[in-house]
């Protein structure tokens, strides 16, 4: 497991590797005593909220990671500039970035976004090579030389002749986020290809420790360690390839998979040399109609080219992106579902009176959602005079809004709050 100090929390890393509890990466942090996980996907009775949204408390027994190699990830990383500089930067970066024939066929024939769109919504690519000459690139349009500290995503590393200035992340689709004030204030990326993980149930722990060629087949290989009872191995493990034990009686005892993990990581920086964490707190993204966007101007809230009255709510840039050019609609896409408040201030600014919830179809059978749907929803009663519905739709028409959309249907609204 690695781990990242949190310089602004004392006693508490960042869960860089899987999170202990949810199974997904980033976000999530633990004590310096490893009983104690703050977990951002996973509800619990106990909770703090923060400036990357609501954060569950989970309780560890003491030797739960007693098995698992703990690497500490130390790097001189600096505070997040303000969103006016994020925004300078981030549209500077975008002029001197493509858009890769992959990432453009995946918009236009999986997404299902027109080619106006897509130029509209400004999607780059990171590159796999060469990311320092675009920092040079970038940097050499402003007058200060330290312009890209305090970026996420920018950060130096030591050269030949002296550190340079280089971009963090994996190769893959970059999605920007924007706030109220049409700033660009993150990124995340959609990456090509997600690390491997491991999917465990039962008295089994463990680790991928690196990846291997394919299989002939194509199928994804990794050098697993494993720690089972008292006993340490090493298997290799094929993606999606389960492995289960029973023991002699037939009772079942562990099962592990070899899977994907996280497909969408923020363009962050907060592990490296003078990089910077997106966090503190964690953008949002609001998406308008395309139409909207060429008198959209940067500072400036959008009520007076388009009714916020009616606000919609979903997880995800793209799915915002989606849902706002087909409802017409402000469409909000949070980091992840218990994010909601985050986008508070937001909504009274826009003058928001009617909020409406459009997750995933699939939250009928994910008890944990329905459980943050339902703090949501007591978040807003509590806080708001804001009326608030939830958008319903047969899963077989699609697992997403935006999935729901290209199908040409609409959901139907179920009241929440009155």
């Amino acid at each position: 497991m690695r781990l990242r100090p949190l310089k602004k929390h004392k006693g508490w890393s960042e869960i860089i590797t899987q999170c202990p509890i949810c199974g997904k990466s980033g976000w999530c942090a633990i004590n310096d005593e490893k009983d104690i996980v703050r977990c951002m996907r996973v509800p619990s009775d106990e909770y703090i909220e923060s400036g990357i949204g609501r954060q569950y408390l989970h309780y560890l027994n003491p030797d739960h990671l007693s098995q698992i190699e703990i690497e500490i990830v130390h790097a001189e990383s600096v505070d997040k500039r303000d969103d006016e500089h994020l925004n300078m930067v981030y549209r500077t970066l975008i002029e001197e970035m493509k858009l890769s024939s992959e990432h453009l066929y995946h918009l236009r024939n999986i997404r299902h976004l027109s080619d106006h769109e897509i130029a509209q919504r400004q999607y780059r690519t990171m590159p796999t090579t060469e990311r320092y000459k675009v920092a040079q690139r970038v940097l050499s349009r402003f007058s200060e030389s330290t312009s890209l500290l305090g970026v996420p995503g920018f950060f130096t590393q030591a050269g030949n002749h002296g550190s340079y200035w280089s971009m963090a992340g994996m190769a893959g689709l970059m999605i920007p986020f924007h706030s109220i004030k049409n700033e660009i204030i993150g990124w995340q990326i959609r990456v090509d290809e997600p690390p491997l993980v491991l999917d465990m149930e039962g008295a089994i722990k463990g680790e991928v420790m690196r990846e291997l060629e394919p299989t002939p087949f194509g199928m994804r290989r990794a050098r697993c360690k494993l720690f089972v009872q008292d006993k340490e191995m090493e298997v290799i493990l094929t993606e999606k390839q389960e492995k289960v034990c029973y023991s002699k009686s037939n009772q079942f005892v562990f099962k592990v998979v070899l899977k994907q993990g996280t497909r969408y990581w923020w363009w962050s920086s907060g592990s490296k040399d003078n990089g910077s964490s997106i966090g503190a707190p964690v953008p949002y993204h609001l998406a308008l109609p395309t139409a909207c966007l060429p008198y959209w101007n940067i500072g400036e809230s959008p009520e007076g080219i388009i009714d916020c009255s009616e606000v919609w709510v979903t997880e995800g840039p793209f799915k915002a992106d989606k849902a706002a050019e087909a409802l017409q609609k402000p469409v909000f896409g949070l980091p992840g579902i218990g994010t909601y408040s985050l986008i508070l201030e937001p909504l009274k600014h826009l003058g928001c009176k009617h909020i409406v919830i459009a997750f995933d179809a699939d939250l009928i059978v994910k008890p944990q959602v329905q459980k943050t749907l339902e703090l949501c929803a007591e978040f807003f009663a509590k806080n708001t005079d804001m009326s608030m519905s939830l958008a319903l739709w047969d899963l077989s028409l699609g697992k997403g809004i935006d999935d729901l959309l290209n199908e040409g249907y609409l959901p139907q609204l179920s009241v929440m709050l009155e």
